[in-house]
């Protein structure tokens, strides 16, 4: 692996790191809810990394380090985290890691909704305007001839939710441009996978004829990028759904709430 790669990478891991230390040692200041990428870095970097400015993405809450990769600044995410008017994203009016932007150079993001499993359906409905778009041959004059890719990103209980079957179904029955990527660490805010699932994504994923899968150790950041690099040349190449799913570990856990993710 490229050095300079590994060092960047190594760098924002430590940033998240430092990052999710300070919320935990101001507390009392940064009591507004917020849950952090510890454990989940490797992967998260991996994707952001490789995303362009044609892409969208639907980054779920615990995916800061998804958005140090992909450029956004900790003083910009922490403007959100204390409700703060320059937040670039709500202005303040979301909760930690909700982000929506078009900031230019940047991968596009929808708006993020809190419920469990809720940017499934929205962000598939992203990839098949995508494809109707190229269908009737709309890209603008001296566009990028880059492909955009659509991502989803999942806690493992998000797959519990039928919102997350239905994107499933239509991405295999449309074969759309999108990668689900499901961060697996064996649980949710309130409940542990043996509790509430007999299977985890890269087992589900097998009942929806059309979709491709993937599998990696997502702690492992150098297995991650190559992994991340298949799934998006696979879609920007073939125009079709594909699923990663990613075993993580889970640092810092609370199991207080009763939210899942």
């Amino acid at each position: 692996m490229d050095t300079k790669l590994a060092l960047r990478a190594y760098r924002l891991m430590m940033t998240a790191k430092a990052m999710a230390e300070t919320y935990e040692e101001n507390r009392p200041i940064c009591k507004y809810v917020h849950s952090t990428s510890r454990g989940h870095e490797a992967i998260q970097l991996a994707l952001g990394f490789q995303l362009k400015p044609v892409d969208w993405v639907s980054p779920y809450y615990r995916d800061e380090s998804l958005m140090l990769g992909m450029g956004w600044r900790p003083y910009e995410m922490m403007l959100q985290l204390l409700a703060k008017a320059d937040d670039p994203f709500t202005g303040g009016r979301e909760y930690y890691n909700h982000p929506n932007s078009r900031r230019e150079n940047y991968p596009k993001i929808i708006h993020q909704s809190s419920a469990t499993g809720m940017q499934a359906v929205p962000t598939t409905g992203i990839a098949q305007g995508i494809q109707y778009i190229e269908k009737v041959n709309l890209l603008q004059e001296g566009r990028s001839d880059v492909k955009p890719v659509t991502v989803c990103c999942f806690g493992d209980g998000s797959v519990t939710e039928g919102e997350v079957s239905e994107a499933f179904q239509f991405a295999a029955l449309k074969q759309l441009p999108i990668i689900y990527l499901v961060e697996d660490n064996d649980w949710g805010i309130s409940v542990s996978s043996d509790e509430a699932r007999t299977m985890n994504a890269y087992e589900f994923i097998q009942g929806f004829k059309g979709i491709e899968r993937l599998q990696v150790d997502g702690s492992d950041f150098e297995k991650s990028y190559e992994i991340m690099e298949n799934a998006i040349h696979y879609v920007r190449e073939n125009r079709k759904p594909i699923l990663v799913h990613a075993k993580v570990p889970l640092l810092g856990h609370h199991t207080s709430g009763v939210r899942k993710e």
